[in-house]
């Protein structure tokens, strides 16, 4: 990666919270990609998607990278899924336009959140945080590049059935999906990930994906 803000996440992850590097090695690789276990994975099998190259949110990939984008969310779903016992997925992203932003949860290098799991993530976001926003339905994941016109901050969720959305907002607060996952579990005061590593979730992962290599 060309990023050293990444590159510290990664060891802030491995040197606080983990004895074995392991733990930092991509269970899948694309070209373009790489996908890594997260800090805080609230539910096991909780993956990030993270472009080589450093982008601070995924409006800023060249469109050419979407189509690569999509056939590696396409076999986290087809590999994975029966691996945790899971058949639905969700992937969001907390799309911060500014360095250091509240939106951007600590961490400034683009990466997209791939959960199994069934939680309506929109409605909790309304039901749990008590926040009215006007979500647009887009067609797919690269129209984020599009309809940020006043380069807000956003939020992106492609929900279970695959259905596309975003919303551009000035004040997003940090971690707003998680927040949300957090709530649906019973555990609301568990969702920051520097506070709440979820080592547990991460090493069982690990020990399932490379029993099914």
């Amino acid at each position: 990666m060309e990023n050293s803000l990444f590159i510290r996440y990664i060891c802030y992850m491995r040197n606080n919270f983990f004895e074995s590097k392991d733990y930092n090695k991509p269970v899948f690789e694309s070209e373009n990609f790489l996908v890594i276990p997260t800090l805080g994975s609230l539910i096991e099998g909780w993956l990030l998607i993270v472009p080589r190259k450093f982008h601070l949110n995924f409006s800023q990939l060249s469109l050419t990278n979407f189509a690569e984008l999509e056939r590696v969310i396409g076999h986290l779903a087809q590999r994975f899924l029966p691996i945790f016992n899971k058949d639905q997925f969700v992937v969001f992203e907390h799309g911060p336009t500014l360095e250091n932003s509240v939106a951007g949860c600590g961490v400034d290098y683009a990466h997209l959140h791939w959960v199994p799991t069934d939680f309506d993530l929109l409605a909790g976001v309304d039901n749990f945080l008590n926040l009215d926003y006007a979500w647009r339905n887009i067609d797919e994941i690269k129209d984020v590049k599009f309809y940020n016109v006043n380069d807000d901050d956003y939020l992106y969720l492609r929900n279970q059935e695959g259905k596309h959305f975003m919303t551009c907002q000035e004040n997003i607060p940090s971690q707003t999906f998680r927040k949300v996952i957090a709530n649906y579990l019973g555990i609301p005061n568990s969702y920051d990930w520097k506070l709440n590593p979820m080592a547990e979730n991460i090493g069982s992962a690990y020990t399932k994906l490379n029993f099914h290599e």
